[in-house]
């Protein structure tokens, strides 16, 4: 568990990572780590290797992510959420695969 002070108040908190088949939901791995970790930090632990998608929000979707999906599960494809940045929004091709 991590502890965090915002404003004046203090948090503490656990992050629980699933990985879940996606035709029946069945979880096929989990872990828990401290509040303050990064969400893809957990995503080599959470691949079993006979994944054909991955979906999950912007926080999985950078290059080195890309690059250990490849690896690990290289007929996986990335259905990963796509960011907007601040001088360029999303257009509406990109904003239909993030409302899958």
């Amino acid at each position: 568990m991590h502890q965090r002070k915002k404003g004046n108040q203090w948090h503490f908190g656990i992050k629980l990572h699933i990985g879940a088949d996606g035709q029946g939901g069945l979880i096929h791995s989990a872990s828990v780590t401290a509040g303050n970790m990064q969400n893809s930090q957990e995503l080599p632990n959470l691949l079993h290797g006979g994944e054909t998608r991955l979906y999950g929000d912007s926080a999985y979707r950078g290059e080195k992510q890309r690059k250990q999906l490849k690896g690990i599960a290289p007929s996986a494809k990335d259905y990963t959420n796509k960011w907007a940045y601040r001088n360029r929004s999303l257009t509406d091709a990109d904003k239909e695969p993030n409302r899958r």
